[in-house]
């Protein structure tokens, strides 16, 4: 049975993964109205295999792919038909990232472990009121490894997979609720009697 992630990052930037996981990178967790961040999600492998093979997942969103763009399958992952996905009403559907590992005559696999294999901007709405919060989650039909430098054939690690998760936070600039807020109360004040006239009478 596969299991969900419950944050965003596992040992990104260089530390092996225990297990196959795939995570979701956010540069920034946390925006205003119309500001953007770069998503990025990245597959991990068992120490004991040699290299990602292929990776064929979907990406879910709380906002579908509302505010998504530029969605590409990057690095080495982009190997033959390798796809960003489709823009749906869950977030993009589809994804296929694979990386060729031909050996000494062609060359070897890239054994990065994580590896990144998908790359997009989210851009907040511009008339954000509320705080709000996008989930980001990840479901998975193909999970495959190279087992050894010299296989040149996959192997699936489907069932030890470890979904990703992650959340952007949307939060309305402080300072325009507070300029907000002055002027209700001052439209208020404008509009309550003249109580030391109403006495003077």
């Amino acid at each position: 049975m596969r299991r969900t992630a419950t944050t965003a990052l596992l040992a990104i930037g260089g530390t092996a993964l225990a297990q196959p996981a795939i995570t979701i990178e956010v540069e920034d967790p946390v925006l205003m109205p119309g500001e953007s961040t770069v998503v990025t999600m990245y597959a991990g492998f068992d120490p004991s295999d040699y290299a990602m093979a292929e990776v064929g997942t979907d990406l879910l969103t709380s906002v579908g792919s509302d505010g998504w763009r530029d969605a590409v399958v990057v690095g080495a992952m982009d190997g033959s038909r390798a796809t960003p996905g489709t823009p749906s009403v869950t977030g993009y559907d589809g994804i296929e990232a694979r990386q060729p590992n031909f050996g000494l005559s062609w060359g070897y696999a890239d054994p990065s472990n994580p590896i990144a294999f998908w790359q997009a901007v989210y851009t907040a709405p511009v008339d954000v009121r509320d705080p709000m919060e996008v989930e980001l989650s990840t479901l998975t039909r193909r999970y495959d490894v190279y087992w050894a430098m010299d296989s040149v054939i996959s192997e699936s690690r489907l069932a030890d997979l470890t979904e990703g998760a992650a959340t952007i936070r949307v939060i309305p600039a402080p300072a325009s609720a507070l300029m907000l807020s002055l002027g209700l109360a001052a439209l208020c004040r404008r509009r309550e009697p003249d109580r030391t006239e109403t006495r003077d009478a």
